[in-house]
């Protein structure tokens, strides 16, 4: 059985009003999961091009969090993932994972920043 393809799922465990990454994908259609969860369900039913995760700014474990994530995604998938948090300054930690580069990639990136690296691995 072939599963539905999405462009766009996020996970954040930030609250609504205080989430940058439902704030820069609200135009986008995204699926959204709040808890591991429903993280996991969505896996079970649906396939994605483009995985974003939230974490909390107050956590040390962004790498953590995109490791635990990237290795739920099923691997026939070929999902990309972003995986952020709002660090001091106003600067968000960003670490980035592609397929095609099979690497996480660690960047720093301005908030307003966000929607553009997010439109760029949704761009064919």
């Amino acid at each position: 059985m072939q599963l539905p393809q999405y462009d766009l799922l996020v996970f954040s465990l930030v609250a609504e009003q205080k989430s940058l990454a439902r704030s820069a994908t609200a135009l986008l259609n995204p699926r959204l999961a709040t808890s591991s969860d429903e993280l996991s369900a969505h896996f079970e039913a649906e396939r994605f091009k483009l995985i974003v995760v939230e974490c909390d700014p107050d956590s040390n474990e962004l790498a953590q969090s995109a490791i635990n994530v990237h290795r739920r995604i099923p691997p026939e998938d070929g999902s990309s993932l972003i995986a952020f948090k709002a660090g001091p300054d106003s600067v968000l930690d960003l670490l980035r994972y592609t397929p095609s580069a099979s690497a996480f990639a660690f960047l720093a990136a301005k908030p307003h920043q966000l929607r553009a690296h997010i439109l760029e691995l949704l761009t064919p």
